[in-house]
């Protein structure tokens, strides 16, 4: 919204701080996101595979949120990414 914003009134916005600032937390959200997929796919892998009790747990529901947690983690990384190529470029 905020590059819209300065699209329109034609001045450039980045500020170092705030580019610094999106940069960390993109990086945080985007490392915290990936922990929580990698974790949620170790736990898939545990009931599915080792314990082989898929039949009393809903092994389906469990595999479907970690590839959409995966896929929010794929959403999220370009955000980073270009935050922090930005960050680097100043």
């Amino acid at each position: 919204m905020v590059d819209v914003y300065a699209i329109m009134v034609k001045r450039s916005l980045q500020n170092r701080r705030l580019v610094s600032l999106f940069a960390i937390g993109d990086g945080v959200t985007s490392t915290l996101t990936f922990a929580a997929a990698c974790a949620s796919a170790g736990i898939t892998v545990l009931i599915d595979n080792d314990l082989n009790s898929c039949g009393q747990n809903h092994c389906v529901q469990f595999e479907t949120s970690t590839a959409l947690a995966f896929i929010s983690w794929f959403a999220a990384l370009p955000s980073f990414l270009f935050n922090f190529w930005s960050l680097a470029s100043r």
